[in-house]
């Protein structure tokens, strides 16, 4: 794959990893006792991974092609 289609890939998961990881859904959905540390533990792994493909995306920078 193309380096410009690796990095969009990263940006576009890191981007709605973030978004999921601090988005509230406990306080608009209702579930179990078990669900919700499921849920908490998610989001406590996707931060980071979010924050990571953000940063692979930062340092994948598009090719200078010689002119």
């Amino acid at each position: 794959m193309c380096r410009r289609c690796i990095r969009m890939l990263l940006l576009v998961a890191g981007c709605a990893l973030l978004f999921f990881a601090v988005f509230p859904v406990l306080a608009f959905f209702q579930v179990g006792e078990p669900w919700q540390t499921a849920l908490v533990a998610s989001k406590l792994v996707m931060l980071p991974v979010g924050a990571i493909c953000l940063l692979g995306a930062a340092r994948l920078q598009p090719a200078r092609l010689p002119r």
